[in-house]
Formats: C-alpha cells, sequence, structure tokens
C-alpha cells in the first residue's frame, strides 16, 4: 500500500493512477452513495478538477484504496472558483448558501479538501492503514505547498473517519442533507505532534 501525489505536471507518469481514481470516485459515490454527480463512461468528475487542483490516492498497484482532493481557495476558472465558496455564491443547486458560518476565503495558504473517501469494502484494519496514508499525504502536501489550512466539506461519517486519522476537524456551518446524507463544512488541521510520532516510529 502506498500513496501517491497527483498533479497535472506528472500526468505522465500517474495519468492512468488518475483514471483509475475517478474510477474508485464513482463507485463510491455515484453507485453506492446514489450522489447525482457527473459521470461519463464509470468515471466521476466536475469542474473543479483542474489544474489548479492537486490530489492524493492510495492505492496498491492501480488499484485505489482512498483518496482526496485539493483546491485553493484562491482558484478561478471561468465562473468557478471553489466547491464552498461557490456554494455560498448561489451557484451550486444541490448545496445551501449558507455553508459556512463565515465569508469564504480566497487565500493562497487555505486551501479546500473534497471527495476524501475510503473503499468500503475493505477491512477494517485496512481501511485504518488507508486513513493513516491519507492523513500523511495531508500533511506532506500542506508542507510542500506551503498551506496553513483547510476547508473541507463531507458528510457527517466521512468526518468521523477523518478523527479516527488523527485530523484535528471542527464545524465550519451548519449540517444539511445533500444526496441523502448529513453533511457540513469543516475546518481541517493536521496533528503536527502526531505526525512526529509517526516518522519516528517509522
Amino acid at each position: 500500500m502506498q500513496s501517491t501525489e497527483i498533479t497535472f505536471d506528472n500526468f505522465a507518469e500517474t495519468g492512468g493512477l488518475f483514471t483509475e481514481m475517478l474510477r474508485a470516485r464513482y463507485r463510491h459515490f455515484v453507485q453506492l452513495r446514489r450522489w447525482n454527480l457527473p459521470n461519463v463512461r464509470g468515471l466521476e468528475f466536475d469542474q473543479y478538477d483542474t489544474p489548479e487542483s492537486i490530489y492524493c490516492t492510495v492505492h496498491e498497484g492501480k488499484t485505489v484504496l482512498g483518496g482526496f482532493r485539493m483546491t485553493p481557495t484562491t482558484a478561478q476558472c471561468m465562473t468557478t472558483s471553489y466547491m464552498l465558496r461557490d456554494a455560498q455564491l448561489g451557484l451550486l443547486p444541490g448545496l445551501p448558501s449558507n455553508v459556512l458560518d463565515h465569508s469564504a476565503p480566497q487565500d493562497a495558504a487555505i486551501w479546500e479538501v473534497s471527495r476524501f473517501f475510503v473503499e468500503d469494502t475493505l477491512s477494517a484494519r485496512e481501511r485504518r492503514d488507508v486513513r493513516g496514508h491519507l492523513e500523511r499525504g495531508l500533511s506532506r502536501l500542506a508542507q510542500e505547498w506551503n498551506i496553513s489550512a483547510f476547508l473541507c466539506i463531507t458528510s457527517v461519517t466521512a468526518a468521523l473517519l477523518m478523527r479516527r486519522a488523527r485530523l484535528s476537524i471542527t464545524s465550519a456551518g451548519p449540517r444539511f442533507e445533500a444526496g441523502g446524507e448529513t453533511c457540513q463544512a469543516y475546518h481541517l488541521t493536521v496533528d503536527a505532534k502526531s505526525q512526529r510520532s509517526d516518522a519516528d516510529a517509522a
């Protein structure tokens, strides 16, 4: 099991893995959770999958076990910025405009995390291992890209998984229903002390 950072700059090496990640997202969000998301030929994607986003995927070979997407809050592609800001501006009909309890930031040091998932068919131990890889991936990317804080929007269930991965996660807005699940916006930080402990144990 390993984690890989995917950007549009390293597509020559990671393009096949990126496709498998979109396929895994389709299974997780569209097939299993019945979310009404854009998809084609078994691949899930949306308007935020642009060169401004960075991805972390956990995998064994080409089999994707989990992942997430990160988008800077300074992102802008025509009328699209990032999910939470666009929702606040009333541009995403499936999400409430009061999704955040504060104005959506536009700050190069603050990024949005979305499409956080862990493969449902894994054993409890494997899921724990995947969450650990995702936690370390988030920490590594924060250091690489000089990120001081994250915002995320996810289901309350997925937020629990993040807490179990020793990510510090606090409410950033009210709960709401989307895609048949209770969701919420959160502030997300990495526990630096836990990261050092993991590094020392490795």
